[in-house]
């Protein structure tokens, strides 16, 4: 499987390409330059989806706070160039709902140890939708009997609420206020990343059961727990048990670290295993932990304080991050990076494959991401170009897949 997307485009089409091998070193062989610099600088054999988007901001990614449930408790961020070019094109920008964790920190310093996926995100066009606060944020890690699993389920279930909220706040608006009528809330995917990757994956039941299925959905090394009985909430039973989810037909990525020692592997595998009418893939990052995101306590690598993301300069300039005072040794190591920075570019293709749907309301910028993305997601590519060795894949195709060639 060593296909890659770069090989198969068309003489002249390697322009596409170059900003992200022209500010590359010659060889990412020696992990060090990606840990001084303290993030994965993208190599051409990783194809499109790895470098920043088209719509990368002169002005910083725009956090616009909304009302759910009280003041103030969500936000929606996008960039200026993505909504300026759905303008152009008289479309509009799907939404990706992200699901944070609830231990250990509040949702707002999960924003912020996280920023990096969220501008890479904006970057594609997308408008990106998270929590910011509800109950019991932030709340001490511990064994799972200590919490009921509804303590949980309400971050998923606020995270629904909001979607929600945004539709009726675009229906309601008009081409006057800003960001709410350029957001379509029947084009919408999620995104989580360990407890709020299991929310993740029962997002996409509830909203199917609720009539407004999202389209596809990216599981981070989700932690679905143990069932009430062996210590766990008993959030795990809405997996194995009943047809909950048998019912969801929306795309999903399932995605964990091969040496995931906080239940990951085993979330992808459940996930795999029962949602059997959902066309899903299932990929295992050779050698990764459940470091999705550079945090104390997730197994990453970097030095006993994990603050590999506190030496990085967070930009949505990923191409050209600076070297930071001494860098990043000690601090960072390159499988985290390249763990972080292939599920950044996993995501990404499976999102502007799946939430642009119809070619035709593609922005002029995103056509050729759009077009490489069907041989990117369900092809060889997608393991040959990812920025970290994949040691599986498994992919239970779609009923009815897209053929695009790269060449048209």
């Amino acid at each position: 499987l060593m296909m890659v997307v770069a090989s198969l485009l068309p003489e002249g089409a390697h322009a596409f390409f170059n900003r992200a091998s022209s500010a590359s070193p010659r060889s990412l062989d020696d992990a060090s330059t990606s840990v001084q610099r303290g993030v994965y600088v993208c190599e051409r054999k990783n194809g499109p989806f790895c470098p920043t988007g088209p719509y990368k901001s002169t002005q910083g990614v725009i956090q616009k706070k909304i009302s759910v449930r009280e003041k103030d408790d969500a936000s929606i961020f996008y960039t200026n160039e993505a909504v300026d070019a759905a303008k152009k094109a008289n479309t509009t920008l799907p939404i990706i709902a992200r699901i944070n964790p609830l231990y250990d920190k509040t949702l707002d310093e999960w924003n912020a140890n996280d920023m990096r996926l969220i501008q890479h995100l904006t970057s594609f066009g997308f408008a990106v939708y998270t929590t910011t606060k509800v109950p019991r944020m932030g709340i001490f890690p511990g064994p799972e009997r200590m919490y009921p699993k509804e303590l949980f389920w309400n971050l998923g279930d606020h995270t629904l609420e909001g979607i929600k909220k945004i539709s009726e706040m675009a229906s309601s608006s008009s081409g006057d206020d800003g960001i709410l009528s350029m957001l379509d809330a029947s084009r919408v995917g999620v995104i989580g990343y360990s407890v709020g990757g299991s929310l993740t994956l029962r997002m996409t039941m509830e909203a199917q059961q609720q009539g407004k299925p999202v389209l596809a959905a990216v599981a981070l090394g989700p932690t679905i727990g143990s069932e009430r009985s062996e210590g766990g909430t008993g959030g795990r039973d809405i997996f194995t048990q009943g047809d909950g989810t048998s019912l969801v037909r929306s795309t999903l990525l399932l995605l964990a670290g091969d040496d995931d020692d906080r239940g990951g592997i085993d979330g992808v595998d459940t996930a795999l295993e029962r949602f059997v009418n959902a066309p899903r893939i299932k990929a295992l990052v050779n050698g990764a932990t459940h470091c999705f995101v550079s945090v104390y306590g997730a197994g990453c690598k970097n030095g006993p304080l994990g603050r590999c993301r506190e030496c990085e300069t967070v930009s949505v300039e990923g191409d050209t991050v600076p070297n930071v005072g001494d860098g990043c040794k000690g601090k960072c190591v390159d499988t985290d990076l390249r763990t972080q920075a292939a599920a950044r570019q996993m995501a990404t293709a499976l999102f502007v494959l799946k939430l642009y749907p119809d070619g035709s309301t593609v922005p002029p910028e995103l056509a050729k991401y759009r077009k490489a993305a069907p041989t990117f997601v369900w092809g060889p590519a997608f393991e040959g170009s990812s920025p970290a060795k994949l040691s599986a894949v498994v992919q239970k195709d779609e009923p009815n897949p897209v053929s695009i060639k790269l060449d048209e």
